[in-house]
């Protein structure tokens, strides 16, 4: 009896936090999106970023993947915006947004608009669990083949 309750008491935190993961489920941020060929890059750090570049033909507003509340909007050295949006446990970042309507501290509902992108423009879309970065194209299931 003692072994089966060292077992739940270890185990369980595990269990819940691979159910909650499981459970996660999120809105594309782009309609009729595509995944653009990766942009060969000049030089390699060791260390590739999680995440997932994203674009598309017919649509230019980006939207909220999930319900949550936007921690922080900031321009970024190319001009473009870079959002950051907090869900639970859940930070979103959105970067390469060419014109923001979300505001810090605005609280924002799965598929609301956050931001405008030129036509031809990409996002890049990371998702972290807490501090952990996790593989977005696990839980936004809206690429087009």
């Amino acid at each position: 009896m003692r072994h089966r309750l060292l077992l739940l008491v270890f185990c369980l935190p595990l269990m819940l936090s691979a159910q909650k993961k499981d459970s996660l489920k999120l809105v594309c941020p782009l309609n009729d999106a595509v995944e653009p060929p990766a942009e060969k890059q000049p030089y390699s750090l060791g260390v590739t970023e999680v995440k997932i570049v994203l674009t598309s033909a017919t649509d230019t507003s980006v939207k909220a993947c999930t319900a949550g509340t936007v921690t922080n909007v900031m321009k970024d050295d190319d001009g473009t915006w870079m959002l950051m949006l907090n869900s639970k446990d859940y930070y979103f970042l959105y970067s390469g947004i060419t014109r923001t309507s979300a505001r810090r501290g605005m609280r924002v509902q799965a598929g609301d608009a956050i931001g405008y992108l030129k036509p031809g423009g990409k996002i890049e879309f990371q998702l972290y669990d807490f501090e952990t970065p996790l593989d977005p194209k696990k839980y936004v299931k809206c690429l087009k083949q």
